[in-house]
């Protein structure tokens, strides 16, 4: 139902879930070097801020001492063998035996933007049936290729579409062909986000190998995929997808479904969300904005960057801290709850004032799509561009997402 908590989500969790969430904030913690003060005897049992120098050999002793009596509690954690198609364990290791803890922490803090935390957490523990550990590997995994492999942070979310039209007319070669396709894709519209299905989960019109897509959620963004309708697709390709679907996880290749008319697509989605094109009666059609000088002025006031970073950071501090009491004091447990939910609330308003300053603007922004935390699929925004040709129309009133929309 649209607008209920779901189970295994924040402000909805059974005692034994609760515990498990405590458990991953615990073990977390002390990978990122953040101590209980109470529980010095951890200091030896995992990497310091600044040890990223130590032997692997080193580093997995510690890793190993840490989370030794968790495994022997799981009979073993054979199960995280068993489950890691995607070489998940060898990262995690590689990473606690290389990566600064300070710098998992900050990759970490910066994964979570404007979600709430515990709600990002409760994602992977989902993603890996509550198991803590099996959780925590695949956490360390993604944050290592959001880092390395992919950049989010650093390349697409700073750099953005602008960075690519000016990269257009370099005269680097390599920089201007990886532009110019980057571009090209964009204007083509072969991927792009517009409107909501039947439960109120935003929907990506994407033309992306299929393999290809369900990989990269089930591996790095879990629990964050609802359903993928495959639409009309040549009869040859259901074929290959009873190939593909023996490599994912049953629970994810459960949500992909299969369409062949209107009909059958009016089971996920109404169809006045669903576009002419695929016969419905939204009149929605994709164009491209092109970027526009300026948008991104503000990333070039490092002032002003600054002080909303310190002031995140501050709150950062605060909510580990308050975690940390969460965790250990089992009396004023509720009272806690409530102050971490505020620190939440806090972080996730300070994240749409720091926005942009991080974050460069897209075609979303320029169409007025994404307003401060403010999801407007559809009907005109109040700031949206004039080009009626740019602005989405029909339907309800915008939508603020929650940690507990996306799946």
């Amino acid at each position: 139902m649209v607008g209920s908590i779901l189970p295994g989500r924040p402000g909805n969790l059974t005692a034994e879930q609760e515990a498990r969430l405590q458990e991953l904030w615990t073990v977390t913690l002390r990978v990122f070097g953040v101590h209980a003060p109470d529980r010095p005897e951890d200091v030896e049992d995992q990497p310091q801020p600044g040890s990223g120098t130590a032997t692997p050999d080193k580093k997995s002793k510690k890793k190993n001492s840490m989370f030794r009596r968790h495994k022997e509690d799981n009979g073993g954690g054979a199960s995280a063998d068993q489950n890691d198609k995607y070489g998940q364990g060898k990262d995690f290791e590689q990473v606690l035996a290389t990566q600064d803890p300070e710098k998992l922490r900050n990759a970490f803090w910066s994964m979570v933007k404007h979600d709430h935390p515990d709600g990002l957490l409760l994602r992977f523990l989902r993603a890996r049936k509550w198991d803590v550990h099996n959780a925590l590997v695949m956490l360390i995994a993604t944050m290592n290729w959001r880092m390395k492999e992919q950049q989010v942070d650093d390349d697409i979310m700073k750099n953005g579409e602008g960075q690519a039209v000016a990269d257009s007319s370099s005269s680097k070669a390599a920089v201007k062909r990886e532009a110019e396709d980057f571009l090209a894709q964009l204007r083509l519209g072969k991927s792009f986000l517009h409107g909501t299905d039947r439960e109120g989960r935003p929907m990506c019109f994407d033309y992306a190998p299929v393999k290809f897509m369900i990989k990269c959620f089930e591996a790095n963004y879990p629990e964050s995929l609802g359903v993928v309708l495959v639409h009309k697709s040549p009869w040859i390709f259901q074929s290959v997808w009873n190939i593909i679907k023996g490599w994912l996880d049953p629970v994810v290749a459960s949500k992909v479904h299969f369409t062949k008319n209107l009909e059958e697509l009016e089971r996920f989605v109404d169809k006045s969300h669903i576009v002419k094109e695929l016969g419905g009666d939204d009149p929605y059609e994709y164009h491209y904005v092109e970027p526009k000088a300026g948008e991104d002025d503000k990333m070039s006031d490092e002032s002003t960057r600054q002080q909303l970073v310190d002031e995140r950071a501050r709150t950062v501090k605060e909510y580990e801290k308050i975690t940390q009491e969460w965790i250990g004091d089992s009396q004023n447990r509720a009272r806690l709850q409530e102050r971490r939910n505020d620190l939440a609330e806090r972080l996730r308003s300070g994240y749409w004032q720091l926005d942009p300053y991080v974050r460069a603007r897209s075609l979303y922004d320029r169409v007025g799509l994404i307003q401060g935390g403010l999801i407007q699929y559809y009907g005109e925004p109040p700031n949206a561009p004039k080009d009626p040709a740019a602005v989405p129309q029909n339907g309800p009133p915008s939508t603020e997402h929650r940690a507990d929309d996306v799946d």
